[in-house]
């Protein structure tokens, strides 16, 4: 779980933004404290942001299919070892 604070300055961009929440991918918060334990780490700077996105972008991908398939493999891995 990543935590980036946002400004929205474009209609357009909060329906997109309140869409990804109805799917379950994000969830907007109205207000925040950065002191609260929920939210880990230290704040990013600018330059550590760039570099977090970057990252991710040209970092390695798996479809919905393999992430499926390597959770099923796990899941029957970890009851196997609880019995």
């Amino acid at each position: 779980m990543q935590t980036l604070t946002v400004e929205i300055t474009n209609d357009d961009a909060l329906k997109v933004l309140q869409n990804l929440q109805e799917n379950n991918l994000i969830r907007i918060r109205a207000t925040h404290d950065l002191n609260s334990h929920i939210f880990p780490g230290k704040p990013f700077s600018t330059e550590e942001f760039k570099k977090f996105i970057s990252s991710r972008e040209h970092g390695s991908n798996m479809t919905l299919k393999e992430a499926k398939t390597k959770w099923l493999k796990k899941k029957k891995q970890l009851l196997k070892s609880a019995k």
